[in-house]
């Protein structure tokens, strides 16, 4: 009989500061967000193979098994413009609950500002992602320039999850 011993069995209590529902909020639309924009990405990604095969007169793998160039544009369009609103939400709650939390004596609560690593590049890609959004409506931008736009975005937003994430940032490593 293998016998398994626990060292926690009961889960630690957050800090004071990350209990509130605009915490939750927060966290939750963010991921929420990133999703959108991870499958904005695919989505792009698979546009640009997809429009290189048709332009080399190569239809072959990705040509019979894909919907069309069209369709690939209208759902990144959608993933971009529901990933943006979500990360419009999640940076506006996020601000309203560093106000609140600013006086707290955790040292991680007051160096919550935008000269933060991860909170710099969260700004970045959301200027990044408004650029895209409002850039297919008043320019006219769509199909591949969309479909690169959403992939650089998605760089800036794993480059924040990633190496600024864990290596950069001073207030959050919770």
């Amino acid at each position: 009989m293998i016998k398994m011993t626990v060292i926690n069995p009961m889960p630690e209590d957050r800090a004071a500061m990350l209990q509130g529902p605009l915490f939750g909020l927060h966290v939750s639309s963010l991921l929420f967000a990133y999703a959108s924009f991870a499958l904005a990405f695919v989505l792009g990604i698979t546009y640009v193979l997809l429009f290189k095969e048709i332009k080399a007169k190569h239809l072959g793998f990705f040509y019979a098994r894909l919907p069309s160039l069209q369709v690939l544009d209208v759902m990144n369009a959608r993933a971009i413009g529901i990933g943006w609103a979500l990360l419009t939400a999640g940076v506006l709650v996020g601000a309203i609950w560093a106000t609140q939390i600013h006086a707290s004596p955790d040292p991680r609560a007051r160096a919550m500002s935008v000269e933060d690593p991860k909170i710099l590049l969260a700004v970045l890609s959301w200027a990044m992602y408004t650029f895209a959004f409002v850039a297919r409506g008043a320019i006219g931008w769509s199909g591949r320039r969309a479909a690169w736009l959403s992939a650089i975005g998605f760089v800036i937003v794993l480059l924040n999850f990633l190496p600024v994430g864990y290596f950069l940032t001073r207030s959050h490593n919770f």
